[in-house]
């Protein structure tokens, strides 16, 4: 006994190390790399609540980043007082702030470093809970590898928004869950609750996760096969933190506006339905998974499926026990999710990682049953098979970072002309302290924390907000050279209002000039 322990336990600490030297592979050259690619946006505004933090003394429960005109409700028109913004509970953020207090720097990689180790962690408790269920190393680690060659997972491993971590959170709630459910331990369920209340707390969607175990307790206790009594005190608090978080939450929105969206945005027919479902597979079909995984999971499902059908005709005695399927959990988790994907249909084709928010983790659920159904892989020719099937996954997710770069976008563009423009400003005298208004900058807080200065953002040309935007309390005006001259070079009443007093070949620091003299462009970049 004791040396099958110790076995068992060796083969852990291999697969730990490989699935760390594989995700070190797909995230090799991009662990310094400045938020600039696919969902920039996003990433950047996630990445201005950690150095909000640091700015705001560490006041968790009022998170801020660099903008004073939230996205909403106004859609950027109204500008308040301070840079607070309603967002899911930010533990996240909040951590990597203080590693960066730390470490002395706010560096990306800060950043990086705990996201890459939050989903190392996830990864390695997805190997458990594969291993728990299958009592095989090598089904376990294709499982692991699987999650960890999907496009969309090794894209966002080690980046800046909460689902990595949440998802890690996610999948350690499951495997005590599943402590729980094979040993009958309720601290074990008590635990689960508590890590998929963080989860849901920084990532609401994966309230569907926990909700799929609630019911699944449910059917348990209906079928008298477990108590539910016994668990009401953790769900009593799971339910208080987040309504708690969430009115406070709401509480923010109203008072300080939010650059979150924090509403349901279904499809508005069944026209627009198909059109939305169309428009989502066609462009993150092959981001979601590699061809050649869906033509590995289409192997397992014929093997499984096969494998059932011949233990069917062989007439093989059936388990003794009846208990309920742990099919059920995926399937009831699967069905939650749909109900997501209409509820947020119109963001689908738009968020690659709502995968990782929702369905990711219930698929691998599944894959992992499916396994469960075939035999043992043979030690030998097993662990080559499947050797070889994560090596052809490594090196085509390697391929598709680098993909996922190639493309010309505004966010990379502002980031190379917005280098350095913090000493821009601090060589022109201007304060840290001071207000900036960015004409057109991409994404809305990239330029301020490239800056180093908070201020107003105009992401739109739309007459009405330039008009706004000339009204709040701003002391200076950047603007992107090319991309002004490309859209507003002929906008002689935008060009009269602006004074350059500095620059570079990018970037043009101005202030609003009340005079209104008539200038054109090539007047005005002379300056």
């Amino acid at each position: 006994m004791k040396n099958g322990y110790n076995t068992s336990r060796l083969g852990h600490v291999i697969a730990f190390m490989l699935l760390v030297a594989a995700g070190l592979f797909i995230q090799r050259g991009y662990m310094y790399e400045y938020p600039s690619h696919i969902h920039a946006w996003a990433e950047q505004d996630h990445y201005a609540l950690s150095l909000g933090f640091i700015n705001n003394g560490f006041d968790l429960f009022h998170p801020e980043t660099m903008i004073y005109n939230k996205q909403f409700p106004g859609w950027w028109h109204e500008a308040y007082d301070d840079t607070v913004t309603a967002v899911d509970f930010p533990i996240h953020e909040y951590c990597i702030a203080l590693l960066m207090k730390l470490l002395g720097t706010t560096s990306p990689w800060v950043f990086r470093l705990w996201t890459l180790l939050c989903g190392f962690l996830g990864l390695f408790f997805l190997y458990k809970v594969a291993y728990h269920i299958t009592s095989d190393v090598t089904k376990s680690i294709l499982v692991a590898a699987i999650a960890l060659c999907s496009p969309v997972y090794a894209y966002y491993l080690n980046g800046f928004l909460p689902g990595i971590p949440s998802l890690s959170l996610g999948i350690i709630g499951l495997w005590f869950y599943l402590q729980y459910h094979d040993g009958g331990l309720c601290k074990h369920f008590h635990f689960c609750i508590a890590f998929l209340t963080l989860a849901m707390l920084m990532r609401t969607t994966f309230a569907i996760e926990l909700i799929a175990i609630v019911c699944f307790e449910l059917l348990r206790a209906f079928r008298k096969e477990s108590s539910f009594l016994d668990k009401i005190p953790s769900l009593l608090i799971a339910v208080v933190s987040f309504s708690a978080y969430f009115f406070w939450n709401r509480h923010l929105r109203i008072n300080h506006g939010s650059i979150f969206l924090s509403e349901l945005l279904p499809p508005e027919n069944w026209e627009d339905t198909k059109e939305l479902l169309n428009d989502t597979y066609h462009k993150w079909k092959f981001h979601y998974f590699q061809r050649f995984q869906y033509h590995v999971f289409m192997l397992i499902a014929v093997l499984s499926v096969g494998f059932g059908i011949f233990k069917l005709l062989r007439k093989e005695k059936a388990s003794s026990q009846h208990s309920l399927s742990l099919w059920w959990l995926p399937l009831i988790e699967t069905f939650g999710c749909l109900l997501f994907s209409v509820a947020m249909m119109q963001q689908l084709p738009n968020h690659d990682y709502y995968l990782i928010d929702s369905f990711f983790l219930p698929l691998l659920i599944i894959i992992i049953l499916a396994l469960k159904a075939l035999p043992k892989f043979p030690m030998v020719w097993g662990a080559l098979s499947v050797g070889a099937v994560c090596a052809v996954m490594l090196i085509q997710v390697r391929q598709e970072q680098f993909n996922r770069r190639v493309s010309e976008n505004y966010a990379l563009t502002s980031y190379q002309h917005f280098q350095d423009a913090d000493l821009l400003l601090d060589s022109l005298d201007i304060s840290r302290e001071a207000k900036i208004l960015c004409l057109y900058g991409y994404a809305q807080n990239g330029p301020f924390i490239q800056m180093k200065r908070k201020g107003f953002t105009v992401m739109s040309d739309k007459d009405n907000l330039l008009e706004s935007a000339f009204t709040w309390d701003f002391d200076y005006i950047v603007i992107e050279n090319e991309k002004f001259k490309a859209h507003f070079k002929d906008n002689s009443i935008l060009l009269s209002r602006l004074k350059r007093i500095g620059g570079n070949d990018h970037l043009s620091v101005c202030t609003a000039d009340n005079n209104w003299i008539y200038q054109e462009w090539q007047q005005f970049i002379s300056q």
